[in-house]
């Protein structure tokens, strides 16, 4: 029993000496064995739960999509169709997993949509620290349409990386093609960490390098001494190609469904541009595998002045990989132009947004109660203005007619034997109702009424605003204007004769004015009244002489 003893208790001794010095077991949630070296699992995306994960279409050249028709595993897949570049596939940026100078290894499935099949590839686009790009194609496999193929190999990331976006792409031709069950392996203490920056504000000054800010296709950008806005440098974008080429900065920090406020100081000093020119700031990101670019704001700036481009944006929920980038518009060969940009800026704004809001309902409610008192104000007034002016109009107009009474019409010849000099602009038009007294006698005092109220009415149609109509009489009217309305009025009554209403109507009318001839050199209105009463009287002594029911 002691041997036995002695033999147990060494055992345990050595089984606890083994625990204590063995090497701790990495905690990755998945391990696989490469070159003696343990890997860590750093993505993995199998496009079951119908999200693309952040992947999209390389360049936007291309559509890309999820299809449940075909899978190496599970139930969907990925499927690159529509392309216009050999090189457009699906991508992501895989920055924050590639830490300079470690070593990455990337796995996936691949499938063929044509029976020719091809050959697919898988690469990389570095962008440096001084905005260079490169690429780099890792492997490369034939693939056919029948069987999905294993595709497989490690990159080492460059040690002065900026920027790096893995994507697949074929060798030639623009065949459509399926991937599924995509990996990206990694050794744990090598890669970065996910960008953990909940720093509200982020800004980029250019005093101590580009900070991130890598080209937007074919553009040169440097850091200028030779203009800032503030401090001693600046960002300088020169040899553009295209009017899109602009400098962008990758937003690690955004956050969806928050608005931030961004903004810029641009400049330009080009000979050849014009005296004004249009720039934008916009966000390029990916959402749902598309490629979105949206317009933050716009503005036209001078030429050789620092002027500030500022607005807000909120990303979608489902955005991922997003950039910032200042970029002129698509007019004429400025579209080429070189510019200069400094003293970037994006803010959390989401809580100065808030008491925007706040200040502008608080505003809105002040506003409404005070637009609702200024209404009521108003329409009091109004309704006491329409009131003073029914009982002007009652005091002024002749109810039955709606021309003017008698009492207006005095006072308007008063007024002209005080001014006569009006009189030398002015026609006196005498009306009066032929028949009158027939047509009382014989077809009753209603269709009198009905005879005046239908002269009253073809004056006031004829003459319109070029003068005022007056009741003076009962049957008489008298009609002062700024023109000779006697040919129109003659017109307008003998249609009305026209329309036989049970009863004859004629009137009779005579208009006068003043006469440098036979005047005085001042006029005198009641001369020229009494002359268009005499041609009046004359008009309706010959309309008797026409009729025959009239003794």
């Amino acid at each position: 029993m002691g041997k036995i003893r002695k033999y147990l208790s060494a055992f345990l001794s050595l089984f606890l000496l083994l625990i204590l010095f063995a090497e701790p077991v990495s905690v990755c949630a998945e391990s696989e064995e490469i070159n003696d070296e343990k890997y860590c699992e750093l993505v993995s995306t199998g496009f079951e739960s119908d999200s693309f994960d952040g992947w999209t279409s390389f360049g936007n050249r291309s559509k890309i999509s999820i299809t449940t028709e075909k899978s190496h595993s599970g139930n969907a897949a990925i499927i690159t169709s529509n392309r216009e570049e050999s090189w457009s596939g699906p991508s992501l940026n895989i920055t924050e997993l590639a830490a300079p100078g470690s070593e990455l290894l990337f796995r996936a499935y691949v499938i063929s949509e044509a029976p020719e099949g091809a050959n697919i590839m898988l690469s990389l686009k570095f962008t440096d620290v001084s905005g260079n790009e490169s690429y780099e194609t890792i492997v490369k496999q034939a693939v056919g349409c029948d069987k999905w193929e294993l595709i497989e190999n490690t990159a080492i990331i460059p040690s002065d990386v900026e920027n790096v976006c893995a994507y697949f792409e074929t060798e030639s031709g623009l065949t459509d093609f399926c991937v599924d069950d995509i990996s990206i392996f990694g050794y744990q203490q090598a890669t970065k960490p996910p960008n953990e920056n909940t720093s509200s504000s982020t800004a980029y000054d250019f005093e101590h390098g580009l900070n991130g800010w890598i080209p937007r296709g074919e553009v040169e950008l440097n850091l200028s001494e030779d203009f800032s806005y503030s401090g001693e440098k600046s960002l300088y974008v020169t040899n553009k190609t295209v009017f899109w080429n602009a400098p962008m900065v990758r937003l690690s920090m955004i956050k969806p469904m928050v608005n931030y406020t961004y903004s810029a100081y641009v400049m330009y000093m080009d000979n050849d541009s014009r005296d004004t020119q249009t720039f934008f700031i916009k966000l390029q990101y990916n959402l749902n595998g598309e490629e979105i670019y949206a317009t933050i704001a716009s503005k036209a700036l001078q030429k050789g002045t620092w002027s500030k481009i500022s607005g807000d944006f909120i990303l979608p929920s489902d955005a991922t990989d997003a950039y910032f980038y200042v970029q002129t518009d698509n007019e004429g060969d400025t579209k080429f132009m070189s510019y200069y940009v400094d003293n970037v800026s994006i803010v959390d704004s989401s809580a100065e947004v808030k008491s925007r809001k706040v200040n502008t309902i608080i505003k809105c409610v002040v506003s409404i109660a005070i637009l609702v008192g200024l209404f009521f104000i108003v329409r009091i007034m109004i309704k006491r203005s329409m009131a003073t002016k029914a009982a002007i109009r009652a005091s002024c107009i002749d109810i039955m007619t709606n021309t003017f009474n008698r009492n207006t019409y005095e006072e308007r010849i008063d007024e002209l034997e005080k001014s006569p000099e009006k009189c030398r602009d002015i026609y006196v038009t005498a009306c009066d109702v032929n028949f009158l007294k027939y047509i009382n006698d014989n077809y009753g005092h209603e269709s009198g009424d009905k005879a005046i109220i239908r002269c009253a009415s073809v004056l006031l149609r004829a003459i319109g605003k070029r003068g005022k109509v007056y009741r003076i009489g009962g049957d008489e009217f008298m009609c002062i204007s700024d023109a000779d309305f006697t040919d129109a009025i003659n017109v307008e009554f003998a249609r009305e004769n026209i329309d036989y209403k049970g009863y004859p109507f004629s009137v009779a009318v005579g208009t006068s004015c003043y006469d440098p001839l036979t005047d005085p050199e001042e006029p005198d209105i009641k001369a020229i009244i009494a002359r268009s009463d005499k041609a009046m009287y004359k008009h309706k002594t010959e309309i008797k002489k026409s009729v025959d029911f009239i003794d």
